[in-house]
């Protein structure tokens, strides 16, 4: 046993330079005692820190995810020094491997510059309504590196943060408002103002279709067998998919109801006696 213990003696006196196996181990240990105490008693100090600030939670994840980093980096600097390396070395190898990640993983970096535009310039924030890369969905959450879309279906797409910012950006939860426009036909039998009317009481009872601004009715085309009528109503921005469905339905029973008849195409067959 003495014999054991006095093996682990040496091993722990090695040393290599000025510091020792056991230094090093020592300052393992601390260091992963440091970040436990930073994940488990500081992220919820620095959660009630943020929140009283009233920040998106967007900025929240920004700034505490970089608040993060530099209490890390700092217990490093702490160990180091502890364990006989000084800050000067600590910061030098941080730089030179500074240096190599970011010639290694550029497009990584371009994320995190662009996360950062978005923090500042704010072109969507989480909870929004957008198309971004090419899809739509509502924005889940913002990092540093990318960004998370749930689409209408339940998908969840993770876009870069470098993609978000490359491309053009639909925020259409940006204003409180949104205009739904669909078309209907009706033939020509039937009198437009009789159209007009039916359609205006379809909005009418059409719930989250609004009055002001008001409701816009107008032909906008002639086919050869129907008249193009062209509805334009405004709605919240978040009740936009409820209005355009419950509207297209009620147009339809509204007709039905005033007997607003579709145009249905004919064809006239001329023929010659014999």
């Amino acid at each position: 046993m003495n014999q054991i213990i006095a093996t682990a003696q040496q091993i722990l006196d090695f040393k290599v330079g000025n510091i020792s196996v056991g230094s090093v181990i020592q300052g393992l240990v601390l260091l992963i005692i440091f970040n436990r105490i930073i994940s488990m008693i500081m992220g919820p100090i620095i959660d009630k820190v943020l929140g009283r600030f009233k920040l998106e939670t967007t900025v929240q994840g920004f700034v505490k995810g970089f608040i993060k980093v530099i209490l890390n980096f700092v217990a490093l600097c702490v160990v180091a020094d502890s364990i006989g390396i000084p800050i000067a070395s600590v910061l030098a190898v941080v730089g030179m491997l500074g240096l190599a990640i970011s010639l290694s993983v550029q497009g990584a970096l371009s994320n995190v510059a662009n996360g950062f535009l978005i923090l500042v310039t704010k072109p969507f924030k989480v909870g929004d309504y957008v198309g971004i890369a090419g899809i739509e969905g509502f924005v889940k959450d913002v990092s540093m590196l990318c960004t998370k879309v749930l689409t209408i279906d339940n998908k969840l797409i993770i876009v870069p943060n470098s993609e978000a910012m490359g491309g053009k950006i639909t925020n259409f939860s940006s204003e409180d408002l949104r205009r739904v426009d669909i078309e209907t036909k009706a033939g020509y039998a039937n009198k437009f103002e009789d159209v007009y009317a039916a359609v205006l009481q379809a909005v009418k009872d059409t719930p989250t279709a609004l009055q002001d601004p008001a409701p816009f009715v107008r032909v906008s085309g002639y086919t050869d067998y129907a008249v193009v009528y062209t509805i334009r109503v405004w709605t919240k921005s978040a009740n936009y998919w409820d209005c355009y469905f419950d509207l297209m339905q009620k147009v339809g029973e509204f007709k039905d109801k005033n007997g607003i008849v579709g145009g249905v195409p004919s064809m006239k067959v001329l023929g010659e006696d014999k």
